[in-house]
């Protein structure tokens, strides 16, 4: 009986040691910069603030408590299907080893243009000024321009349309109605201000000119499967200068960007240089070859409008 007593109580010491060895696997609360844990993974506060910093507004007026909470749920909530999707092993087809690639290299070329930016010097007082100077039709003869616009995509066959004969914009309607182009036509305005000063000088010029005939010009936005053009008739000019201090910080402002622009272009360059005999192609492939550009419209200036070249804030007056 002594010995069954000892066999039982060893038998019982096993189990509690048993049972506080798994209550030791309970998960602690995070510390620290560590906000939450998924099944064991961490969370830290910069992960967090990340998240934040991808809600537009952080939520506007609701307490940074809720949006600090909804973020960290979005956290929770990629990392949770993440790792179910690992179970399935997802992460091994050859379709998301691809967008991880794409998205890497993505990545990779965005941390690059940021440290060729971070090198750029800061535009200089003197050059902002000397900008203004050189640029009276974006400073201290600043225009708004109201036009009567009509927009549409360029059909293949734009130099058989007769445009170039439109005396009107209601001309200018009736060709493209029978030719069955689909366009848009509502008014617009071009602030001198935010477009490329060579479009401002055109479009006096043309104005002063055209004894009130249409204009055109032509773009290609982002996205737009092929050139837009734009058929003009100026309403109205309104003159609108823009001087002084705001000026000038402006006119640094425009210039940063413009060598930020020469920057990363320039740099490009050089590792498309350093990169031209370590590019091998295979058979049947090669760098582009791209059609030769399209004859301009009758009368459409060189210079790119007002949506190509708007910078991303414009002072109001």
């Amino acid at each position: 009986m002594i010995k069954s007593a000892r066999v039982t109580m060893l038998a019982s010491a096993a189990a509690a040691t048993l049972f506080l060895a798994a209550c030791d696997k309970t998960p602690k609360a995070p510390e620290g910069q560590v906000v939450a844990t998924v099944d064991g993974q961490e969370i830290t506060i910069h992960e967090l603030n990340g998240e934040l910093a991808t809600i537009p507004n952080r939520g506007g007026d609701a307490p940074r408590k809720l949006v600090e909470s909804v973020a960290l749920a979005r956290v929770i909530e990629r990392k949770m299907l993440a790792a179910e999707a690992e179970k399935l092993k997802l992460d091994k087809s050859p379709q998301f080893l691809l967008a991880k690639e794409r998205t890497e290299e993505g990545l990779l070329v965005q941390a690059l243009q940021a440290d060729i930016q971070r090198k750029v010097p800061k535009a200089t007082r003197e050059a902002a000024q000397k900008f203004v100077s050189e640029n009276p039709q974006v400073f201290g003869d600043r225009k708004i321009f109201t036009l009567d616009q009509i927009q549409f995509l360029r059909p293949a066959n734009i130099d058989q349309l007769g445009l170039k004969d439109a005396k009107t914009m209601a001309d200018v309607e009736r060709i493209l109605t029978d030719a069955n182009v689909e366009y848009r036509r509502a008014p617009q305005q071009i602030d001198s201000l935010t477009v490329n000063p060579a479009l401002t000088n055109e479009i006096i010029r043309i104005t002063a000119s055209s004894n009130g005939e249409p204009f055109m010009f032509a773009d290609q936005p982002a996205g737009a499967p092929a050139p837009v053009i734009y058929v003009n008739n100026v309403t109205a000019t309104k003159s609108q200068p823009f001087t002084g201090e705001k000026a000038i910080s402006y006119a640094q402002n425009v210039l940063q960007r413009q060598n930020t622009q020469k920057s990363l272009a320039d740099a490009l360059k050089a590792y498309q240089t350093d990169y031209k005999a370590k590019i091998v192609y295979g058979k049947g492939y090669g760098p582009p070859v791209f059609p030769k550009a399209p004859a301009r419209p009758a009368g459409a200036p060189a210079a790119t409008p007002a949506a190509a070249t708007a910078p991303a804030s414009a002072p109001a007056g």
